[in-house]
């Protein structure tokens, strides 16, 4: 169950502060003033969209913080544990948005996801409103509501964990040759044609390298010829380096007798000379070596370009070109010699269809026993209600036969169920979108989580505005259902409603008043939990549209009989 809840900043609530307990918890007040506005919040940080506008006018974050208390015993707890969060009994969730987008969600202090968030809040809490109750005229969120009075007996766990595992690997191990034959065939002739022009290329992961050097010096062969040739001329023209550097050791020699360091000094130019003279010598042989040819540059230009394509196709460098050829070949000759093991699949994958079929028939024979019990129990609950006459039935689809259900297999089963109603005598059964109105729909829901509360286990229920079209006698009742739903308070559960009714504010444990005022030029909502019986009983007064003594009266009437009633359960 909830026992606090902290809002900042949201709508119209800059910080409230509210402690739930056990039992019935009624929020009453005027239209406006903020009630909608709590159960938002709630949705807000049980994982519901982060919606900006609820972001208070003038601030930059809103954050809702709510404190659980749950069973040891409860599963909630093994949950939370797995994750990380430990197995504390009190469990403590916060969740802020800011105005530009940011989320952030932290379970007991802990930082978490919005996956996490939702999975561990669904056995926390249920919260009903319009857009639940337009969600059960949903044709498959019936089905679920059907699913949760059934006993599966442990199909549910074969089919889910085991079979539907082995089914998907089956078809795994099938697609990775083809499927079918006719798929196969074309994706053997796609290898083959991958291959055999990756082999004709006869690739090397050094040639590119190569090509694109040798491509670079044809296309600038006369760039380096003048390059080349001015330099020889410096080295070994007429007046060029190895002349000069001869006619300086001359010069040196003819002093030697004058100069001691005159001879050493010529011996070492004349080795730079000779070292010239080579440099100039293989110059002149690359000079000679330079030719350009222009067939020779097509030649290599469309290489590259073969190299590229294949590139292009297959993997961004030739390495990966030449991994795509390897792991390709392995797969061709796979698939060339896969007639066997694909055989054996598709004797494997019939066994698991059929094996399937029959837990989905074992499926669809407990959701038809069920189906009929839970229709009669709604029945009753809507004749409880006000809805006299009610004719309910689930109807399903035709069962399909075993080749029929292998066309599109699930763990869910076959079934596909529609809930049907008439809502007066002598009517025909129609689908429930087409023949129920708001106020019926309201009553229908509060029927269905009548029966369900308790098997479902979830400790806090919320409905906002289940009252709507419901006025006279069917609110007494629909006061009445509210405190069986929470009846069960010393296990603790508990029901949180917003309403505009007295007969379910008189029911309530307790009641929360909600009002707005203004502040400083700006209006601000508060919660007031009215505490003694005068309180109450004005409330009561003030929502059955009474003034005077009489009216204060009738109200605490209505209060002495919904307590009393409570006794009684």
């Amino acid at each position: 169950m909830i026992k606090n809840l902290v809002i900042n900043n949201i709508a119209l609530i800059d910080h409230l502060e509210i402690d739930f307990q056990e039992g019935l918890t009624v929020l009453s007040g005027e239209t406006g003033s903020g009630k909608s506005i709590i159960v938002d919040s709630l949705a807000f940080v049980l994982g519901d969209r982060a919606d900006k506008t609820l972001i208070k006018y003038g601030e930059d974050a809103a954050e809702v913080t709510a404190l659980f208390e749950v069973e040891e015993s409860s599963p909630i707890l093994a949950k939370l544990n797995e994750y990380g969060y430990g197995d504390d009994a009190e469990i403590l969730i916060s969740r802020k948005m800011t105005a530009i987008g940011k989320n952030e969600i932290r379970i007991q202090g802990k930082t978490a996801t919005l996956a996490i968030l939702k999975e561990v809040c669904a056995e926390l809490v249920d919260i009903f409103g319009q857009g639940q109750h337009l969600a059960l005229l949903n044709e498959k969120n019936q089905l679920s509501v059907l699913d949760a009075f059934c006993n599966f007996h442990g199909v549910d766990v074969q089919l889910r964990s085991e079979l539907n595992p082995k089914l998907s690997a089956v078809n795994k191990e099938l697609r990775s040759f083809g499927g079918s034959d006719a798929e196969r065939e074309r994706l053997i002739d796609i290898l083959k044609y991958q291959i055999d022009e990756i082999v004709s290329a006869d690739l090397s992961e050094v040639e590119e390298e190569e090509l694109l050097a040798m491509h670079k010096r044809m296309v600038n062969v006369e760039k380096l010829s003048v390059a080349i040739g001015q330099a020889v001329h410096s080295l070994n023209g007429e007046q060029g380096a190895i002349s000069q550097v001869a006619q300086s050791g001359n010069l040196l020699r003819s002093i030697s007798n004058l100069e001691d360091s005159a001879d050493e000094l010529s011996e070492r130019l004349q080795s730079t000379r000779l070292e010239i003279e080579d440099v100039s010598a293989q110059l002149e042989d690359i000079l000679t070596s330079l030719e350009f040819s222009p067939a020779e540059v097509d030649k290599m230009e469309a290489r590259l370009e073969k190299i590229r394509q294949l590139k292009r196709k297959y993997g961004g460098s030739v390495a990966d070109v030449l991994k795509f050829l390897q792991e390709s070949q392995a797969k061709y000759d796979s698939l060339i010699n896969s007639a066997a093991r694909i055989e054996e699949l598709n004797e494997q994958k019939q066994k698991v269809l059929r094996e399937m079929y029959a837990l989905a028939e074992k499926k669809s024979a407990e959701r038809t026993s069920t189906a009929e019990k839970l229709s009669k129990r709604i029945m009753r609950e809507l004749d409880d209600l006000g809805m006299r006459g009610t004719n309910f039935t689930v109807h399903f689809n035709e069962q399909p036969t075993f080749e029929e259900y292998c066309l599109s297999p699930s763990s869910d089963g076959f079934d596909k169920v529609e809930f049907l109603m008439s809502a007066n005598v002598g009517e025909p059964l129609k689908p429930l979108a087409k023949v129920i109105s708001g106020g019926e729909m309201s009553r229908f829901m509060l029927a269905v989580k009548n029966i369900t509360a308790l098997a479902e286990k979830i400790p806090t229920m919320i409905f906002d505005e289940i009252d709507t079209g419901i006025s006279g006698n069917m609110a007494q009742m629909v006061a009445n259902k509210l405190a069986n739903v929470s009846g069960n308070k010393q296990d603790g559960y508990q029901c949180i409603v917003i309403t505009h009714l007295p007969q379910i504010v008189a029911m309530a444990d307790v009641n929360l008043f909600i009002s707005k005022f203004e502040r400083d030029g700006k209006t601000y909502t508060s919660v007031e939990v009215l505490s003694d019986y005068e309180q109450r009983a004005k409330e009561v007064c003030r929502l059955m549209g009474g003034v005077g003594e009489h009216a204060i009266v009738s109200a605490k009437e209505l209060l002495d009989f919904s307590r009393k009633y409570k006794d009684s359960l």
